[in-house]
């Protein structure tokens, strides 16, 4: 996880959550004009358009972040400009004296857990805050004797809101500053166990490697052509990584199965094909106690990469029940499997493979997943031309075919 993916989370949470506490304020406004309306509670018909200027105001982050899914910056500081706009509205018509419609804008700028947005609205509110005075002073709508003159105005009423106001935006800064210190420490210990992961799962590669002539390149190839599925699928960057990396972990297990039936040439019996599918077993084992998001994928994928779409698997998962990262896993693992040379057959041309992956739709594999491999195998091919097995597995075919 970056820091930018985690400022974004962040951001996207803080939208809806100030969407709903302007919400909450709508309908308090809302409740006030019905009590009017009722006889209940009377005032001045002056108050009317500033009471549906504040609905308004408070009804539009819902529209842009619940409705239209509008989470840009330009988006956030146009509603923090007209919230701090409306809270010195109220302050002059409803509330005097009331410190906290000031300060409402200030307190769920700290949602960002940004400090600019919080200087924004800071600065925003300081000439919001002395022009609601005036305009009180000049509606003559003051509630104390000291401020029905210009000079009280400034000395009793904007001067004293002036420190408080100040006071909690100091609160506010800090604050903010503290959760930022906060994230940043906590992607900072995610980058390290994403680190210390990624070298295991180097090191398990290799040992797959080293264990098998079959591998060569294969893990590479695999991780290859599964962020290609990923990413087409609509995943972000930082998780195509992750899933790319679980990948190569795929065929982990092999590790507990013994060297000569892994290598055998021809056809295994049905007992050495049961030790065979033993290795998604045993690379869950491996693998599912292990700490960290990365090593669940990697889980999750040694063991259900062998599965089949329509529940003819190794273990009998079906359909959407598999992970959707091990159906892309089980794409790319075959796809490399069918074009690379094996013990046992001879590599297939990459169109033969690609037919057959076709063939297999929605029997061995996903649809979903065929149809994004169908439509960017011109990348497979590029990755397959890329990483091609070593001249030592080309010298063990060469041994094995004399």
């Amino acid at each position: 996880m970056n820091m930018n993916r985690l400022t974004d989370e962040y951001e996207y949470n803080a939208n809806l959550k100030m969407a709903m506490i302007c919400r909450i304020n709508m309908g308090i406004f809302v409740i006030v004009v019905l009590l009017n309306y009722f006889h209940i509670f009377i005032i001045d018909s002056v108050i009317y358009p500033v009471l549906l200027f504040s609905i308004g105001v408070m009804f539009l982050p819902t529209l842009f972040y619940n409705v239209f899914h509008l989470h840009s910056l330009i988006i956030r500081y146009f509603v923090l400009t007209l919230v701090v706009l409306m809270s010195g509205v109220l302050y002059s018509f409803l509330s005097y004296h009331v410190i906290i419609m000031l300060v409402f804008p200030l307190l769920v700028s700290c949602l960002y857990c940004d400090k600019k947005s919080v200087w924004y609205t800071t600065i925003l509110g300081i000439p919001v805050m002395i022009a609601a005075h005036l305009l009180a002073f000049y509606l003559k709508i003051v509630p104390d004797e000291p401020l029905i003159t210009l000079r009280g105005t400034i000395f009793y009423g904007i001067l004293p809101r002036l420190l408080e106001y100040m006071a909690i935006a100091v609160v506010c800064l800090n604050m903010t500053e503290k959760v930022q210190n906060l994230i940043q420490a906590l992607v900072h210990k995610n980058q390290e166990l994403l680190a210390e992961q990624e070298g295991i799962i180097t090191s398990l590669s290799q040992m797959i490697e080293s264990q098998s002539q079959e591998t060569g390149m294969h893990v590479k190839r695999v991780s290859e052509y599964t962020k290609i599925l990923c990413r087409n699928l609509g995943y972000d960057d930082d998780m195509v990584w992750k899933v790319g990396m679980a990948a190569m972990m795929h065929d982990v297990g092999k590790i507990m199965v013994p060297h000569e039936i892994l290598e055998k040439p021809g056809k295994l019996t049905k007992e050495e094909f049961d030790v065979i599918k033993k290795h998604t077993t045993y690379g869950k084992k491996m693998l599912e106690n292990s700490p960290g998001e990365l090593m669940q994928l990697s889980a999750d994928i040694a063991y259900e990469h062998h599965e089949r779409y329509d529940g003819t698997g190794y273990d009998g998962i079906k359909g959407e029940k598999i992970g959707i990262f091990s159906r892309c896993v089980s794409v790319a693992d075959v796809f490399d499997a069918l074009v690379s040379w094996r013990p046992y057959k001879d590599p297939w041309s990459p169109q033969e493979a690609r037919d057959e992956i076709l063939a297999q739709s929605g029997r061995q594999f996903d649809p979903l997943v065929v149809e994004v491999f169908d439509k960017h195998f011109d990348e497979f091919l590029e990755i397959f031309e890329k990483y091609p097995d070593s001249q030592e597995i080309i010298d063990t075919e060469a041994f094995y075919r004399d």
